[in-house]
């Protein structure tokens, strides 16, 4: 957690991508044992499966996670999350205000954005379709595109001077509504997605790690302490989903059957009935902590914070 978990003045400006860098980045040494390196994010493109994680490794498996080839990187920044739009084009972004993408799967990648000298942190990036996406990270950093990452738009969202507000997460509706997660328990919504992100009532005071769009359109979150709260009417409200753990969530999914798989500390895993608003505990019986979830079809991939993947059945990961 400590490699995700990282002030800026308030800014806000357009600039077109790539962007020139006082400092050359370094390709990422292909190591022998790529797949054992701490991956911190996951996902799939088609039917690969690609994960993005230190000292700027990129592994794929085209094979259900039975084999892992290392990707040719150009940075050797930490990378922190990954997201494809479609089977061929993805993003990853990561320290340095690192952002990259791929054409092809995950095989080669590009810069489009490199900043050694300015302490950001780029902790997650979601995209809506193949033209809109996000950004966002340390400081209260949010970037979005409209144009399919050829251009993006940076803001930097109110923060107190006593903490560095960095957001973790974003999550949106189909009508628009789009809600970002940061600690000290700051939630700001936006009515569109397309700006104007205000701050809104938290309902605790903890930092929140992550956000899911539920199925029915609600709006979950997660966090510090076990906690997790759902909202039907774009964050106006929310209620307490009880998870019976004090382990900080720092990741979930969505599971074939609609409810929540959310992951944590301790190899904490809480599965969230989201109709019943009910969760259920489990934990690895190892206890090694879990960064990153990617739910495929009827397995798990699970991130370790002790490096590598490992790809359970559902069946056998949570309780019957």
């Amino acid at each position: 957690m400590l490699i995700r978990l990282a002030s800026l003045v308030l800014a806000f400006f357009v600039f077109a991508l790539p962007a020139v860098a006082d400092v050359a980045p370094r390709p990422a040494l292909h190591v022998p044992l790529a797949n054992k390196v701490v991956f911190l994010g996951m996902a799939t493109a088609g039917d690969r499966v690609v994960a993005v994680g230190e000292r700027g490794v990129i592994v794929h498996s085209d094979d259900r996670g039975a084999t892992w080839v290392q990707a040719d990187v150009p940075v050797r920044a930490t990378l922190t999350a990954v997201t494809f739009v479609d089977a061929t084009n993805g993003f990853a972004v990561g320290h340095d205000a690192v952002m990259l993408k791929t054409s092809d799967g995950g095989t080669s990648w590009s810069v489009l954005n490199f900043e050694p000298d300015s302490h950001v942190v780029l902790l997650n990036v979601r995209f809506q379709d193949s033209q809109r996406g996000y950004a966002v990270g340390s400081n209260g950093q949010l970037w979005w595109t409209s144009d399919g990452g050829s251009a993006w738009e940076r803001t930097t969202l109110a923060v107190e001077d006593w903490y560095q507000n960095h957001i973790f997460d974003i999550a949106w509706r189909a009508d628009g509504a789009t809600l970002a997660v940061a600690e000290k328990g700051v939630l700001y919504r936006s009515q569109d997605g397309a700006g104007g992100f205000a701050q809104i009532a938290s309902p605790y005071e903890g930092s929140w790690f992550g956000a899911l769009t539920l199925r029915d359109g609600a709006f979950l979150i997660y966090g510090m302490k076990g906690h997790v709260f759902k909202s039907t009417d774009n964050g106006d409200t929310w209620m307490q989903i009880p998870t019976n753990t004090e382990q900080f969530l720092l990741d979930a999914d969505i599971l074939p059957d609609g409810r929540a798989l959310i992951v944590g500390a301790g190899g904490t895993l809480v599965t969230v009935d989201v109709t019943s608003a009910t969760a259920t505990l489990t934990a690895r019986p190892d206890g090694v902590g879990i960064n990153a979830v990617l739910v495929v079809g009827n397995d798990a991939y699970l991130a370790d914070l002790g490096g590598g993947i490992k790809k359970i059945a559902l069946a056998d990961l949570l309780p019957h």
